[in-house]
């Protein structure tokens, strides 16, 4: 642009005064031309007076033709110009440069009639006889008033010519160097005029490649000068909106990075505009991806493709409820924008409360299930009592006692639905303090000893030597193992045994119990955790189901972990570790 502007500004200006020197050259040639041709007219015309003055006695009567020849010779000679004398009549009585006798009438010629008729004539024309442009000038020879003859001057014009072309080209090498001069000073003008709309451009292309941090010198005060004030105005003006633009951009993806709504925008042609990060999880895709495509090629959902057409054409709020191909459950809001924008997708994820919800309906279950089998053994005991066994102490009091039993059952399944309410909702404080997990397995050992010899199974001890202390609630890690150790002792068969066995790694310690019992199917394998859920349900009846999630909630309240494996037929081994040092809650 800048060379283009240059040569916008050089071009004519040069074109202008060159123009202007041409039509100046041209009057000082025409002029030097016709002050040069004056100046011989006027010495013409004073030299054929004075030959007029000298030839009248000559003319008197008689003429003397020789005297004339000879007056016009010596004259010619003298000024150095051909002399010639002619009778009224035209002819010629004497000539400087020919023969009179040769020559032709003059009576004709332009300057001899206007000698006549005004006292002076001029001409230029090419003389036949001499074979060469001359000048002639004529004026009447007046002898006492009256008119007797015509004297006529002429020299060659060459001389005139040559000295007008010697001026011609001394003009035009003057032009020629004036021009160069003024080319030159055109494009020095040009240049310094444009040189602040060059550096204005050159900061413009800068601040158009990213680099807005742009200012030019200003060195003048005029229109330029004001202009360059001007850019680095707009500049600096330029820069504060990108930095308060730069920040607000940067709220806003801080904004929805954090929501952990799903969030996209789409133009009004449907085309994907923006999405957040919650929303590219969600559907597994990236923005960048399919930025400016169809939305149903990032969500991949008819039904949503078609909850956004809808919106765009009725311009109505739209709800949908979808399940994608994670598995998870999702509603979709989509909300109509002002134009240019289309439409804005709220993307919220249900799963967990769907799963809450779920969860809610399966505890309610269970906790009906287990409430009802031993309320209606006692409804039954009692409407047999009713009936009339109350009167046979005996058969009473064994009624009063499977009573007390179930009582006591609902009792503990209250207790330990409480207990799990509390660790889950954080309400359990722990009381920390350094805990040697040999002792508790020891101390749960000697508590477990008459329940395992009951049922016949060995329980043995593999304790690591130095194993460091962790801080824990002992009452509560006591009561995880004994929950897991009397699982291993229920679900193994007479003549089996229970291992419990400690170690330690860089930053936990571990406890793992292992039996030879019965062992868990793969299809119940995920579920051994969870609330109610009772592996063998033969054996139902011999717990709540509540004992291993209470110890996983426990586990995880000390910022630990608890696995299982197991192989049906074989046998479980249960393992928790927990950190050295105080953990985060994992609940």
């Amino acid at each position: 642009m800048s060379r283009s502007l240059f040569w916008k500004v050089t071009v004519p200006f040069a074109a202008l005064l060159l123009v202007g020197m041409g039509v100046l050259g041209a009057y000082l040639v025409q002029s030097s031309s016709s002050t040069q041709l004056a100046q011989l007219r006027d010495r013409l015309t004073s030299e054929a007076k004075l030959i007029s003055e000298a030839s009248a006695p000559g003319f008197a009567a008689p003429v003397d033709p020789a005297q004339l020849n000879a007056l016009a010779r010596n004259t010619g000679i003298e000024a150095d110009a051909r002399v010639t004398l002619i009778a009224l009549d035209g002819t010629v009585l004497g000539d400087s440069w020919e023969d009179p006798a040769t020559m032709e009438n003059h009576s004709t010629r332009p300057e001899v009639r206007a000698a006549l008729e005004s006292g002076v004539g001029e001409s230029t024309r090419y003389s036949t006889t001499v074979g060469e442009n001359l000048m002639y000038v004529a004026v009447p020879v007046a002898s006492r008033g009256n008119t007797v003859g015509i004297a006529r001057v002429a020299v060659s014009v060459a001389s005139v010519e040559s000295a007008i072309n010697r001026a011609r080209w001394t003009i035009l090498a003057a032009m020629a160097v004036a021009a160069v001069v003024v080319i030159l000073a055109a494009a020095l003008i040009a240049r310094m005029i444009t040189r602040p709309v060059r550096q204005m451009t050159h900061a413009a292309q800068r601040m158009s490649s990213g680099e807005i941090e742009q200012t030019i010198p200003v060195m003048t005060k005029d229109e330029v000068g004001q202009l360059g004030h001007a850019f680095n105005e707009m500049s600096r003006s330029v820069r504060d909106s990108l930095a308060a633009i730069t920040a607000e951009r940067s709220k806003l993806a801080t904004v929805l990075a954090s929501v952990a709504d799903g969030l996209a925008m789409v133009d009004a042609e449907g085309k994907l505009a923006l999405a957040n990060p919650a929303v590219e999880r969600l559907f597994g895709f990236k923005e960048s991806a399919v930025l400016g495509q169809p939305v149903i090629r990032a969500l991949r959902d008819d039904e949503i493709d078609e909850a956004l057409r809808k919106c765009l054409s009725t311009g109505q709020q739209q709800t949908v409820q979808v399940s994608p191909a994670s598995g998870r459950f999702l509603r979709v809001v989509v909300v109509p924008l002002e134009r240019p924008y289309g439409a804005l997708l709220v993307v919220q994820d249900l799963s967990e409360m769907r799963n809450l919800q779920t969860t809610r309906r399966e505890f309610v279950a269970n906790v009906s299930h287990e409430l009802r089998t031993p309320l209606t053994a006692i409804k039954a005991i009692v409407e047999t009592l009713q009936d009339g066994a109350i009167d046979d102490r005996q058969v009473a009091a064994d009624f009063l006692a499977k009573i007390d039993a179930e009582v006591d059952g609902m009792s503990q399944m209250v207790s330990e639905l409480i207990e799990l309410s509390r660790i889950e909702s954080g309400g359990v404080e722990l009381r920390l303090e350094p805990v040697d997990l040999n002792d508790v397995a020891r101390r749960v050992i000697a508590r477990l000893s008459p329940q395992a010899d009951r049922a016949k199974v060995s329980l043995y001890a593999q304790l690591a030597d130095d194993i460091p202390l962790v801080p824990a609630d002992p009452d509560r890690i006591e009561q995880v193992l004994v929950n897991i150790v009397h699982n291993a002792i229920k679900f193994t068969t007479a003549g089996g045994k229970a291992t419990i066995a400690t170690g330690s790694g860089p930053d936990t310690v571990s406890l793992a119990v292992t039996d030879t019992g019965i062992g868990i199917s793969n299809d119940d394998l995920p579920h051994i955790f969870e609330r109610f859920f009772k592996a063998d349900r033969s054996r139902s009846s011999g717990g709540t189901g509540l004992g291993l999630a209470i110890a996983k909630h426990t586990v995880q309240a000390h910022g630990g972990s608890i696995q299982v494996s197991s192989i049906e037929g074989q046998g479980s081994t249960f393992t928790f570790t927990l950190p050295l040092k105080a953990g985060k809650p994992q609940i």
